[in-house]
């Protein structure tokens, strides 16, 4: 849930206490009103007042009996007004809790998942590459003090190539040094010149360079042709 959405529930919340305080106030005023217009002397030069005053003594319920009827009157429409804006209250209260609740819960699932991220992100890199570590350890056990070096050297490419198809399987490659030398690929460590071939010619790997889904994680290091002018 969002804090805005929360914002406004508070603020429904703020404008029912408001409501409830005005209708309150309101009716407070008006039985003030009534009583006062109810102890005027009947000769006050008010029209609608006069008409009332008359009515009353018309009446057989004295203007006590009036007043206390018009306060009970008051009384039962103030206590269903605020009865009616206390339910609202409630509701919105409750609904604002829940809330609250909801984006609490919300906060904690992110961060444990921020959290498993951080410890086990590299779980899926370490699942392509066991292969190839195991093989390793294969690899080890064949050989023999008989075993030709030729043999050896093989076993070593074997495994070198299953090792780059692993890393192939989560996005990465060598950098490519069979073209110009390239400064967002490449690193010169030295440069030499050379009549046999062109400018910017990578003659010697030094290191590998890799990418990460195209990204350059590690430049190559080479030796590059630099013909002086």
């Amino acid at each position: 849930m969002s804090d805005e959405f929360i914002d406004v529930k508070k603020n429904n919340i703020d404008e029912l206490k408001r409501k409830l305080n005005q209708e309150m106030l309101k009716d407070a005023e008006m039985r003030e009103y009534m009583k006062d217009s109810l102890n005027q002397d009947p000769s006050v030069d008010s029209f609608e007042l006069s008409e009332e005053l008359t009515q009353k003594q018309s009446s057989p319920s004295s203007e006590k009996d009036a007043a206390a009827s018009f306060e009970s009157s008051a009384d039962i429409s103030l206590l269903a007004k605020y009865e009616k804006l206390k339910k609202e209250f409630e509701e919105l209260d409750e609904s604002y809790k829940r809330l609250w609740a909801d984006q609490q819960n919300m906060l904690k699932r992110f961060q444990k998942d921020k959290d498993d991220l951080r410890k086990y992100g590299a779980q899926s890199t370490i699942e392509a590459i066991l292969p190839a570590i195991d093989n390793f350890d294969f690899a080890k056990k064949s050989i023999k003090m008989e075993t030709a070096f030729e043999e050896i050297l093989k076993s070593f490419d074997m495994l070198k190539m299953q090792f780059q198809m692993s890393l192939q399987a989560i996005g990465i490659a060598e950098v490519k040094t069979d073209l110009l030398f390239d400064p967002t690929l490449h690193e010169a460590v030295t440069s030499v010149p050379s009549e046999e071939h062109p400018e910017g010619t990578i003659l010697e790997v030094i290191k590998t360079g890799y990418q990460l889904q195209g990204k350059v994680i590690r430049p190559a290091l080479v030796v590059v042709v630099a013909n002086a002018e």
